[in-house]
């Protein structure tokens, strides 16, 4: 009777394994896709709209400040009735935004990017859905958190194969799909009763960490962007705000010139 009961038992959580592990590879598959194909699709669209605009009102806020700051090392050169050697505040100045000036070139190299994924030859349609189909079917096989107990070997093929979906690498997922296919990753059987209830923990808990990982995503940058892709009106609002930034950073420069002229023309009379 005690062994029917065990048995009993251990066909529900193999079961409830086996349902959990589905569950798992759609929830994956779909950050995948949102991650690596959603988002990356999104950011260049956004780039292509607004990268130009938003990179003119970086430099500008950049600008700004340190103009700003310049300002500040002039007259405090004066009040301390010292020489206003120029070329010192500028190598100052220089190394207090070198982190800005990161961030631009970083910004630029972005828009480039870009500008060169615009140029590239798109999936078709078909190609497309074959090539979720067979990293679906990877994903299945392969994935460290749905099957822990896979090689090192297998590990790297995986993220061979995420590299390549993520690159629109057909050719590629074709070719590990063709590898991974011939491999049975069913290892319930050999599981102890201990060992199946803590593969549905396990699973329960990874489940509700990829859950999160979704939700992240989507009320994050580049996903929340797809507002300002997909409604005309927000397109045209979101480009009227940023030339107006522009506009405004623009005129705060001219003031911040405009004081340092006057600084530099009291400190020379």
């Amino acid at each position: 009777m005690g062994q029917i009961i065990e048995f009993q038992g251990f066909k529900e959580s193999k079961a409830k394994i086996l349902e959990l592990r589905k569950s798992l590879e759609e929830l994956i598959f779909e950050r995948d896709h949102l991650k690596f194909v959603v988002c990356k699709n999104l950011k260049t669209n956004y780039l292509l709209e607004f990268g130009v605009l938003e990179n003119s009102l970086y430099r500008a806020y950049c600008d700004y400040l340190r103009l700003r700051r310049k300002k500040e090392l002039i007259q405090a050169k004066l009040n301390r009735q010292e020489e206003v050697g120029m070329e010192e505040i500028e190598k100052q100045l220089d190394d207090e935004f070198g982190e800005y000036e990161e961030k631009l070139n970083q910004k630029i190299y972005d828009l480039g990017i870009a500008f060169k994924q615009a140029e590239l030859d798109f999936l078709t349609d078909e190609d497309s859905k074959l090539i979720k189909k067979l990293y679906k079917g990877i994903v299945k096989r392969i994935h460290p958190d749905i099957n822990p107990l896979i090689s090192e070997d297998q590990q790297e093929l995986f993220y061979k194969a995420t590299e390549a979906y993520e690159n629109g690498d057909l050719t590629t997922i074709q070719i590990i799909f063709e590898i991974v296919s011939a491999d049975n990753m069913d290892d319930i059987d050999s599981l102890s009763p201990k060992t199946l209830k803590d593969e549905v923990k396990r699973l329960e808990d990874l489940i509700e960490t990829i859950k999160a990982d979704i939700d992240s995503i989507q009320t994050s940058p580049p996903y929340i962007w797809k507002i300002y892709l997909e409604d005309y009106d927000k397109t045209m609002e979101k480009r009227k705000e940023l030339n107006e930034k522009i506009d405004s950073y623009k005129e705060a420069i001219m003031t911040e010139e405009v004081r340092i002229n006057n600084l530099l023309g009291y400190d020379y009379e």
